[in-house]
Parts: structure tokens; sequence; C-alpha cells
């Protein structure tokens, strides 16, 4: 019965002040309307692009890059993605101030200055990347006309921004490539001289091919040799000490050994010999010596070889830096273009009158259900006091 008694009491205080609830709502109700009609019209446009693959990266350049290349610009390796990239460049004064100058948004946005309008134009842009990769930009304009032209334009001017940037990206790589380029061209001159000037040395044409006749003709030195010694241990046996034929052999199979030591290395040359003679000039260096000269020869034969392969690589790749520099394609597919909107975006005056009557209908009834507890308070505190001036009356 208590809590059927609370719950008349509660639509009886309902009732009471219902003209005092339903006032308050049709009044704020009607002045949220007007005000959502005095408030500025917005519309919102959006355009969808896709942003180009890196192609840098491609290239096989990112190490070489990252270490040698000056001003930063180690991310044309494509470290950095794309669509990152644009949604910084969207953002930038540059992009922004371009939109401000073309539209004339100073007078339009009442700015007072270049700078206010592009930070209010920037409040009005908001970009949204894709887990796809694709960018989505979203303009509120004045009308729907503007807000879809601004769009389209911020897209064409966001891909010549980019398309300049890249351009940038390709000269700055042309521009290295030449001078790593040169700078190679001029250690492999240094390397062919060093080359040359070994091999007048140590006389030097083909290693391979020298270093098996020089074998060749030890062998055949060592053949004659025994041959004369076999010979010359006969004579000995046969003739004396002095006779012509034993000193003939004698002579022969020392000059062989003589030869042999020239060409094994164990003494030094001679420049009256015919076999040094023929040595110098075909067989090389002696063979003692051939394994040492023989690393130096491979080391700056290699050095030589790695040179040319680098100069072939960075021509092709600077061949590919001109190319793209000179590329002036779109860099930028849109994949959806911005089209004026059918419906405004803000003010939205049905929400904003059903905010308004909500409000007020639960303000109200707080309101009510205040007034009538201040109410009854008031009626006990009159009887309280008609009591006390009884009780006095009655004392007198």
């Amino acid at each position: 019965m208590k809590e059927e008694a609370n719950l008349f009491d509660y639509v009886y205080v309902l009732v009471k002040w219902r003209r005092l609830i339903g006032v308050s709502v049709l009044v704020v109700s009607a002045l949220t309307a007007v005000v959502s009609l005095l408030l500025p019209q917005e519309w919102k446009s959006s355009t969808t692009l896709v942003p180009p693959e890196e192609e840098f990266d491609q290239m096989g350049l990112g190490m070489l890059l990252n270490n040698a290349m000056p001003l930063n610009i180690g991310g044309l390796g494509g470290q950095q993605p794309s669509a990152e990239r644009l949604v910084t460049l969207i953002k930038s004064r540059r992009v922004l101030g371009a939109m401000v100058d073309r539209f004339g948004l100073v007078a339009e946005y009442g700015a007072a200055y270049r700078e206010q309008a592009i930070d209010m134009l920037d409040d009005r842009v908001e970009e949204e990347l894709g887990r796809d990769g694709t960018l989505k930009i979203e303009v509120r304009g004045a009308t729907p006309e503007q807000a879809a032209q601004l769009a389209n334009a911020l897209a064409q001017e966001l891909d010549a921004v980019n398309r300049e940037y890249k351009q940038r990206q390709a000269r700055a790589l042309r521009a290295f490539l030449e001078t790593r380029m040169t700078l190679v061209r001029g250690e492999l001159e240094v390397g062919g001289q060093e080359m040359q000037h070994f091999q007048e040395a140590y006389g030097l044409v083909d290693l391979e091919a020298q270093t098996a006749a020089a074998v060749e003709v030890v062998k055949n030195v060592v053949l004659a040799q025994v041959e004369q010694e076999v010979k010359l241990g006969v004579l000995r046996q046969q003739l004396a000490v002095g006779h012509e034929e034993r000193w003939l052999v004698e002579t022969e199979v020392d000059e062989l050994e003589k030869q042999l030591k020239i060409l094994t290395g164990d003494v030094e040359t001679s420049t009256d010999s015919t076999v040094t003679a023929l040595h110098r000039q075909a067989l090389g260096p002696p063979l003692q010596a051939l394994p040492e000269l023989g690393f130096q020869y491979t080391k700056l034969g290699l050095d030589l070889k790695v040179k040319e392969e680098i100069i072939r690589f960075l021509g092709t790749k600077l061949e590919e830096a001109k190319y793209k520099e000179a590329l002036n394609t779109p860099t930028l597919q849109v994949l959806d273009e911005a089209v004026p909107p059918k419906f405004r975006s803000a003010p939205r005056r049905a929400l904003m009158v059903l905010v308004g009557a909500a409000c007020s209908l639960v303000l109200s009834v707080v309101l009510a259900f205040a007034l009538e507890s201040f109410g009854q308070a008031g009626d006990r505190h009159q009887q309280q006091l008609k009591a006390i001036r009884g009780l006095l009356r009655r004392d007198q």
C-alpha cells in the first residue's frame, strides 16, 4: 500500500505540474529548433585514393642508400609506406594553403589572415587510412558542390605534391649515382694502372699460361740435366779430367743446373742468359715467387672485376633514376571520386531538437518534484506556527 501511495504521489506531482513540464519542453524544443536553423549548414563529401606501390625498393639500393646517401634520402628505398607519407602531406600547409588560395577561403571563413584559414580548413578535413592501404579523404563545405570540389581538388593537389616529391627523390638519387659512378670509375682507373705496373714489374701477362709454360720448361731442363749427368758419369769413367768431350759435357751440366736455379728462383738472374730473357718475356717470375705473386695478381684482378660489376650495376640504376626523374604521370589512382552529397552533415536539427526536449523534460520533472517538496515543507511549517501561537494564547 505504501508503494502504491508513493506511485500515486508521483503521478499527482506530475499531473499537478504538467503545465510547467509541458511549457518547458515546448519552449526548449522551440529554442533548439531556432538555434539549429541559425547555425551554418555543412555538407560532407569524400574521395578514396589508392596510393602507388613503392618502386625504389625494387632497385636493390636499400643498404647502399642508407649508408652513403646524404640529406636523409635513404627513404628512397621504400622504408616509409606511401599511404602514411600521403597522410603527412595532406595535412601540410602547402597542400591546404593551395586550397585556401584556390577557393578564396580566407574571405569565406572570415579569417583574419591566411594561416588562420589554413587551420580552419584543417579542422574540416579528415583522413582515414584503410587496412588495404587506401586513403579516404572527407571534407566539409558550406554547400554540397563546394564539399565535392574541395575533396577532388585536394586529391589533385596531393597528387601534384606527391609527384614532385618523387621527382625530387629521383633527382637526388640520380645525383648520388652519378657521383658514385665518377668515384668508382676513378678507382677502376687507379686499379688498372696498379695492375699494369704489377704486370710490367714481374713480367706477368697470363699467369695460368705462364705458370704452365714455366713448369714445362723446368721439366725439360731437369730431364736434360739428368741425361747429361748420366752421360757425364759414363765419360768420367772413360776419359781423363782434361779431355775436351768430358769438359764439354761438364759445362753443359753446370749451365743446366744454373738455369734450373734461375727458373726456380734460387739465385739472381743474369741479363746475358738466353734462357733468362725467355723466362722474363714468356715464362714470367721464378716458380718460388709464383704463389705470393699469384695471390697479389688474383687480388688485383678481383678488385678490378668487382669495380666493373659496380659500375655496371650503378649504370643500370642511373638510367632508372633518370627515367623516374623525367616521369610526370599521376601517382595516385582515384578509386571513388567525390560527388555532391544529398544530405547535410550538420547541423542535425532533428537530433538537436530531440536531445533538447529530452533534457528539458528531465530537468522540468526534477524541478517539479523540488517545488512540490518545498511546498509541502511550507505547509507543515505554517501548521506548526499556528500550533505554537495557540499554545501561547492558552498560557495567557
